[in-house]
């Protein structure tokens, strides 16, 4: 349209030029021509620049996009039917990979958790089995033994077996205790707080009467050993505290407190980086975002730190 008025009105005007000036009209005419192709330019220009103003935005959410949980979404308010059918493509789009992403996750930590399970029934049924044995035959040796030297050693041999067998059943809890298949979440939280090392570990329950579904206790259950575990190796903690209650609307909510030293939680990187683990911190947001849940930490220097976890109850299948 604007093209076509442009046209019209130089239709228009070189007639008139040619007949309104007499004698040296050549010059007007030419002015009048380069005034009309500059004006197209103009014009074009400023109708194009705002005609792809959506393709921009779109381009600029499209290059925001990064792999997580919270991609960004385009808008698909755009005037443009074209444009805003560009955008509920590219959303669609995105959702299908998150969904993906999701399922892929999932799958990873149910084989990561199936996987633990069969090393630490075989740390417990065969190298412990083994290794019971093994002091079993030295304890009937060393009775018949009148050597009392020999019996000193045959001694401390089996306390270093006996040590060897305790190191053997903690990694097979530390891997995937029996407890938390057998009984659930909270026998198996009792388990993890009567560690025998580190700081005094407190349990308290409110409101849980039930068993959780078996991702949401595997979830809490691991958040909660991760969190004693940096309290024990970093926090310098002489108590921790564990919370799980039951919270309104099927919501649980797990909550771990130390009295640790603390640390700065903006300087943990909110992503895995190659090499650093980053105080498992981004395994523990991992295993709450993927259950459709939320994972806050709180600390400061000197004053401990508070891992707090919320997860819907009825949503189990992570969808």
């Amino acid at each position: 349209m604007a093209n076509s008025a442009i046209i019209v009105v130089g239709a228009v005007g070189g007639p008139l030029i040619m007949l309104n000036v007499s004698g040296h009209a050549l010059p007007y005419l030419l002015l009048f021509l380069l005034a009309g192709l500059l004006a197209i330019l103009v014009v074009n220009f400023l109708i194009l620049r705002l005609a792809f103003k959506p393709l921009r935005e779109l381009e600029s959410t499209m290059t925001a996009v990064r792999p997580g949980l919270d991609e960004r979404r385009a808008p698909a308010d755009f005037a443009d039917p074209d444009v805003r059918r560009m955008a509920l493509v590219f959303n669609s789009m995105l959702d299908r990979l998150e969904q993906e992403r999701h399922d892929a996750a999932q799958r990873v930590l149910q084989a990561q958790e199936r996987e633990r399970q069969r090393v630490a029934r075989e740390l417990h049924d065969q190298t412990g089995q083994a290794l019971t044995h093994e002091i079993i035959s030295l304890d009937l040796l060393r009775e018949r033994t009148t050597d009392e030297t020999a019996r000193e050693q045959l001694e401390a041999v089996k306390r270093t077996l006996e040590g060897t067998l305790e190191e053997v059943h903690r990694m097979a809890q530390d891997l995937r205790p029996s407890v938390l298949d057998d009984l659930g979440l909270v026998p198996a939280l009792r388990t993890l707080a009567r560690q025998r090392s580190g700081p005094r570990v407190r349990l308290q329950t409110d409101g849980v009467r039930d068993r959780f579904p078996a991702p949401i206790e595997t979830a809490l259950y691991r958040i909660a050993q991760e969190a004693v575990t940096n309290a024990n190796k970093y926090a310098r903690a002489s108590l921790i505290e564990i919370d799980l209650r039951c919270l309104e609307r099927d919501r649980v909510q797990l909550r771990v407190r130390d009295d640790g030293v603390g640390f700065d939680p903006g300087s943990v990187p909110d992503r895995q980086e190659a090499g650093r683990v980053g105080l498992g911190l981004f395994g523990m947001r991992e295993r709450a975002s993927l259950l459709h849940g939320t994972l806050e930490v709180r600390s400061a220097s000197q004053r401990g730190t508070e891992v707090v976890a919320e997860l819907p109850i009825h949503d189990t299948d992570g969808r």
